[in-house]
């Protein structure tokens, strides 16, 4: 399939869950225009056991990863619930202070033979950053300047089996049934 879209990005703080319970959330948002670019990037462990001249076995998985994502704009509300930092007195305090851990989700709309269908994604347990923040003058002509910031997935036990989780994706052939699963996923009524 193709993708032809990205929106709809969805996130709430990480109220508790894991060590072999499913995680919870508290104060989910789904924020509408904001993203431009999601990029998820996993960390895999991989190693090949070698005998008699040739591998003879291999491991190969997930142990994490990144999602650096473009933002339209980054709003101070967006940047304390994210990254935790404070607004005082109306202005953006940066500090040293831990970000919370999050998970966040979005929706892209895929294409295949003619037919559309929607895709969420979900990552259950994100601490972002802020990357950069760049600023550039009006020349000539107009230039859109976008905010980023960057996250660390890190897995979640949410059995007993003890299986590592980092997130979980869902295809519907609407968009409401997408953003009906993300808002039932971040706790949003």
């Amino acid at each position: 399939m193709a993708r032809i879209g990205l929106k709809g990005l969805t996130y709430a703080k990480v109220n508790g869950g894991g060590s072999g319970s499913p995680v919870t959330y508290t104060g989910g948002k789904a924020v509408p225009d904001l993203l431009v670019k999601a990029d998820v990037k996993y960390d895999r462990d991989s190693a090949k056991q070698y005998a008699d001249n040739r591998a003879v076995e291999s491991a190969n998985g997930v142990s994490g990863g990144t999602i650096d994502m473009e933002t339209a704009s980054l709003p101070d509300d967006q940047i304390t619930d994210l990254i935790g930092y404070a607004l005082e007195n109306g202005a953006l305090v940066i500090t040293d202070d831990e970000a919370p851990y999050m998970g966040v989700g979005y929706i892209t709309c895929e294409i295949m033979g003619g037919k559309k269908s929607f895709k969420g994604y979900w990552y259950y347990k994100v601490q972002f950053s802020l990357n950069e923040d760049s600023a550039e003058t009006k020349g000539q002509s107009t230039s859109f300047q976008n905010s980023n910031i960057s996250g660390d997935i890190l897995g979640v036990v949410q059995s007993e089996a003890g299986k590592v989780d980092y997130g979980r994706t869902k295809t519907e052939a609407t968009e409401a049934a997408v953003r009906a699963w993300l808002n039932g996923l971040a706790g949003i009524n």
